[in-house]
């Protein structure tokens, strides 16, 4: 994911326009600008107020740059390429133009100066103003309607001037659009999620800070006025459906009564009954199907269209929208929280790891340790062995050399104590020393001592 956006020729034209009026609104015209720089502008211009000179332009901007955004999220998707009409399209457009204006201008007249003529007492001046003044309304509605939809299968451009209310739908267009785009399950980084998270936040500010603007196109589109010319432009093109009807029923119900009788009056009353119930059929058609168009039509001249304004403001799309936005800023901190917990784990795990592996290090030296201690005490051992077997070598021979058949030699004769016939302390000493070497030195030199002493 870059750091920058491009922009597209529109949003240029739009900061060169918006400079001219106040340059510290915006940013440096250039063709990229970085991500934080437009994220930090357009949450700054997030709510500019309606009587602001620039507010149209902003608005204008505003949606240009979300589209700009978008295009950003999706690098690879293809841009939706409009089909432009060439030569040939734009003739038959003008040579259709004008048919429907010669055919749809002669059917109002036709239409009200016939209804208008079964009454002999209205002057011909009052049926040619009234004629002329439907032929009007007629070729109004053709304009707004049947030719609308004419350029839209041609491919030609309209050339309305974009109104407020259609800035402010492009614009939640858009936001809808980055929403649905973020909301796609798309690994990413948390610095991603992050980015993501801020342009969320934006989306929802920006959304609901249309909240005023809303408010107010909902007054302006149910002023009193208005639906009174409503009423009015209904009411008269009611009129034409029923004239036209009028009178198809009515030139239906002489050819069929001239099938009986030789002559039949277009005032007789059958004739004019015909008439009105076809004329009837043909108002309740207008009033379900072609009404709500025409009512919508003095609301589309004054910027609100009927349609437009329910998308911009119906209380149930504007809820909706607003809980997905919120579901989204919810659905992406979730994700960072995740990502965070991962990477706590993972310092946790590296860090036991390491300790394990500091374990495993200093088991392997104490095993080490025990196994030259082992050999010492081995070796310990084995010498210990050695010098026992030889010490049992060397004491063995001694004891048979020194083994005497009950008698000891006495070298020295016992001086006896005068007293007691007892051994002195000097005596019984020489005598222990003597004896413990198998030999019983000093006690005399030819004296024998047999079996005791």
């Amino acid at each position: 994911m870059t750091n920058e956006v491009t922009l597209s020729p529109e949003s240029r034209e739009l900061i060169t326009q918006l400079s001219a009026i106040d340059s510290s609104l915006t940013f440096a015209n250039a063709t990229q600008i970085d991500k934080k720089k437009l994220y930090t502008w357009l949450e700054q211009n997030s709510k500019i107020a309606s009587d602001n000179p620039a507010f149209f332009l902003i608005t204008s901007l505003r949606a240009s740059l979300l589209k700009d955004i978008h295009k950003s999220l999706n690098p690879g998707l293809p841009e939706e390429e409009t089909p432009k009409g060439g030569m040939s399209a734009k003739t038959k457009y003008a040579l259709l133009a004008l048919a429907g204006t010669v055919y749809f201008g002669c059917e109002g007249f036709d239409g009200i100066t016939a209804f208008m003529g079964i009454f002999s007492s209205i002057p011909t001046i009052a049926l040619f103003v009234a004629g002329t003044l439907f032929s009007v309304l007629s070729m109004v509605v053709f304009y707004s309607f049947d030719l609308v939809e004419v350029s839209k299968n041609l491919g030609i451009k309209s050339t309305d001037t974009k109104k407020l209310v259609d800035v402010l739908l492009d614009e939640v267009k858009q936001i809808q659009a980055v929403r649905m785009r973020l909301a796609k399950t798309v690994q990413k980084t948390k610095e991603e999620y992050e980015e993501d998270l801020q342009i969320a936040k934006m989306l929802l500010q920006r959304y609901k800070d249309l909240e005023q603007i809303r408010t107010d196109l909902t007054s302006a589109a149910n002023n009193p006025y208005l639906q009174a010319a409503k009423y009015v432009t209904a009411a008269v093109a009611g009129i034409l459906f029923f004239s036209g009807g009028f009178f198809a029923g009515q030139t239906v119900a002489l050819a069929i009564a001239g099938l009986f009788v030789t002559t039949m009056a277009a005032t007789a009353w059958p004739i004019v009954v015909a008439g009105v119930a076809v004329g009837l059929a043909a108002l309740s058609v207008y009033w379900f199907v072609e009404r709500p168009g025409i009512e919508n039509l003095i609301s589309r001249w004054r910027g609100l269209d009927k349609k437009k304004i329910d998308k911009l403001c119906k209380a149930e799309t504007v809820k909706k929208e607003t809980e997905e936005l919120e579901e989204l800023i919810t659905s992406i901190t979730f994700k960072i929280n995740l990502l965070e917990q991962h990477d706590s784990d993972q310092l946790k795990i590296k860090s036991l790891e390491k300790e394990v592996a500091e374990l495993k290090a200093q088991k392997e030296a104490a095993l080490l340790q025990a196994e030259e201690a082992q050999g010492i005490v081995s070796s310990l051992t084995s010498e210990l062995e050695a010098l026992k077997e030889q010490q049992v070598n060397l004491e063995s021979p001694k004891q048979e050399d020194h083994v005497v058949s009950d008698s000891i030699k006495v070298t020295q004769p016992l001086h006896l104590s005068k007293d007691d016939n007892e051994l002195s302390p000097r005596q019984r000493y020489s005598l222990f020393k003597s004896a413990s070497t198998g030999h019983l030195l000093d006690l005399g030199k030819t004296s024998t001592l047999e079996n005791s002493i």
